[in-house]
């Protein structure tokens, strides 16, 4: 095999392992649509959002530490750090799990037992994926994706006609069994090694700060599906669920081509003066406007597909095809600002962003809020959340736009 197709090779690897969450729960979320009905996804869908938001803290801190410690230990101790790093995430697992029970009796989960286990479950795939992403294992993890899309695929198929529970069940148990089956490796191999290692002071609360900042970065996508089942039932909830899953998958583009783009602009930033610096972020700028657009026109097909095939009473929803264009545009304001955050990343500004996005969720929130109490239950009250959602990212375009402005208005006026 030539250097040139191992590379291409190598790329394409990385790029289905990169792309394969994504990709995995808008399958999950489409067959649970299409076997078990859009009330039932809604249940399923809401449940998964409060796993993820409690997973942001016992997953997804912890593998930010997967990623920074693993690739730096010696021959043969990768697996002593990371058997120390699972424990430290699972001592956070275990009392978020305890959260789930006083939520479903204040009405905001529908299935407590089935959502710990995904929490479970999902804490377990996220530790795995990231420990093979450190230790750069693309295609094991691609075999390992794979097996678990077919295994999650082939159950609700088979088994999940008139079985809801089954939505959980279809990740929850192959991602749980994962989960038991790695850790026991591990500990063999961590012995082989000296034991765990013992975890630096400090790891639980830098774990818990890169938690807090995603969560502040993505809280509003996640608490969507709970807030719309508060307002208009199940059947939207599972509407929102399969869109969100759609635009979720485009959003790996726009990302993948900002992240490239940083090595070059921080050259730059760092070597030349700000009107190359204005140039290169003008570059990156129109390239992400035609992405973005050729993403949009994409998701607009992709969303009439879905619709022809989830033809059912409770799918032909009013509002739905409104409620997507609202999505989609919120979307796609929502990447206008990567140039500045990369600007912000390459001059290692941290506080300002994360001001703007503290500001930005609380907005939201307390938006949101006011729409549940005072718009009618129903579609109304769901298109009011989705305009809340494009307003408050236009706000926080805006806020960061002011922001970099004073902050580097050589480069930004």
């Amino acid at each position: 095999m030539s250097a040139r197709l191992a590379s291409v090779l190598r790329r394409g690897e990385v790029l289905a392992v990169t792309a394969a969450p994504g990709g995995q729960r808008l399958l999950h979320f489409a067959l649970v649509q299409a076997v078990c009905g859009t009330e039932a996804l809604g249940r399923f869908a809401n449940d998964l959002s409060f796993a993820m938001m409690l997973g942001l803290f016992s997953a997804v801190g912890w593998s930010a530490l997967v990623l920074a410690r693993v690739p730096v230990t010696g021959a043969g101790k990768s697996a002593p750090v990371m058997l120390g790093l699972a424990r430290g995430a699972l001592a956070f697992t275990l009392p978020a799990c305890l959260v789930l029970p006083l939520l479903a009796w204040c009405g905001w989960v529908f299935e407590p037992g089935w959502t710990a286990l995904l929490l479970a479950g999902w804490t377990a795939y996220t530790l795995a994926r990231h420990f093979g992403l450190a230790l750069a294992a693309y295609r094991r993890l691609l075999i390992l994706e794979t097996v678990l899309v077919v295994v999650l695929a082939g159950a609700l198929v088979l088994f999940g006609g008139g079985q809801p529970w089954m939505a959980y069940a279809a990740l929850a148990v192959p991602t749980a069994l994962l989960g038991l089956v790695g850790l026991l490796v591990l500990v063999r191999q961590a012995r082989r090694g000296g034991g765990d290692a013992a975890l630096p002071a400090g790891s639980a609360r830098t774990a818990f700060e890169q938690a807090a900042l995603n969560f502040v970065s993505g809280g509003m996508s996640m608490i969507l599906v709970p807030f719309t089942v508060r307002v208009a039932g199940e059947g939207y909830g599972g509407l929102v669920a399969l869109i969100g899953s759609l635009t979720s998958v485009l959003l790996l583009f726009p990302r993948a081509l900002s992240f490239n783009a940083l090595p070059a602009l921080a050259r730059v930033v760092h070597q030349q003066g700000s009107a190359e610096v204005r140039a290169t972020l003008a570059a990156l700028r129109r390239n992400l406007v035609r992405l973005n657009t050729a993403l949009s026109l994409l998701a607009v097909a992709a969303w009439g597909a879905l619709a022809w095939w989830g033809q059912r009473p409770d799918f032909a929803l009013a509002g739905a095809s409104a409620i997507f264009l609202l999505y989609l545009a919120s979307f796609y304001v929502g990447q206008l600002v990567l140039p500045e955050s990369n600007y912000l990343q390459t001059v290692e500004e941290t506080r300002l962003p994360l001001r703007v996005n503290v500001l930005s969720l609380v907005i939201f929130v307390a938006a949101c809020v006011v729409v549940m109490w005072l718009a009618p239950r129903g579609v109304d009250a769901v298109l009011s959340l989705f305009a809340v959602l494009l307003g408050a990212t236009l706000s926080r375009n805006l806020l960061l736009r002011r922001a970099v402005l004073r902050r580097a208005p050589e480069v930004f006026a």
